[in-house]
């Protein structure tokens, strides 16, 4: 999957449905996310986020500008984001900004690391010319482009096919699923 325009639409309606069911944590599959539309991943980051910056783009005059949560998150709940390999561009912004504002644990594998703002131009021959105008940093400054997001709990695994996904074949998703359990139990327990 990528973020499309429905994306952020389609997020936060499962958010809604979830927590009126119930639910008391979250987990994120942003794994083999080739990313898709900047602003669904801004905008994603900000239905977990009520604030904080979500990523700096920077340009190569080295002006910085910024996109900011807007105080609209859907839910406070734990949230871990699971990432790869496969994790890119887009979803690497929503997981840095997830990571960056210690809204999320992120748990898997080190991402891609494809963090360039490019803009494309026709040319008269019918070719086209992709040109980088501005790099995107994670909130604490991190270039995506050299440096992918770290995971903060490394779970490495081959792969997982479509059925095993979200089973206990699935190693990155159990890690979450036990991360969430003994985290829940201690803070209850703590309350």
């Amino acid at each position: 999957h990528q973020f499309n325009a429905n994306a952020t639409a389609e997020v936060a309606k499962a958010i809604r449905q979830l927590e009126q069911q119930g639910a008391d944590s979250y987990i994120l599959d942003l794994r083999n996310n080739p990313g898709g539309l900047l602003q669904a991943g801004i905008e994603i980051a900000r239905l977990w986020l009520d604030e904080g910056t979500i990523v700096y783009t920077v340009n190569r005059q080295g002006v910085v500008g910024s996109f900011e949560a807007t105080g609209q998150a859907l839910t406070r709940a734990p949230l871990v984001a699971l990432v790869n390999h496969g994790t890119a561009s887009a979803s690497e912004i929503l997981a840095g900004a997830l990571k960056d504002n210690h809204r999320a644990t992120i748990l898997g594998e080190k991402t891609f690391g494809k963090g360039l703002i490019q803009s494309l131009f026709d040319l008269p021959d019918g070719a086209g010319l992709a040109v980088t105008v501005a790099r995107y940093e994670t909130p604490a400054h991190y270039d995506i482009n050299k440096l992918g997001i770290s995971p903060d709990i490394p779970v490495a695994l081959e792969s997982v096919e479509g059925a095993e996904i979200a089973t206990e074949t699935d190693r990155q998703y159990w890690a979450a699923v036990q991360l969430l359990t003994t985290s829940n139990s201690m803070v209850a327990g703590a309350a």
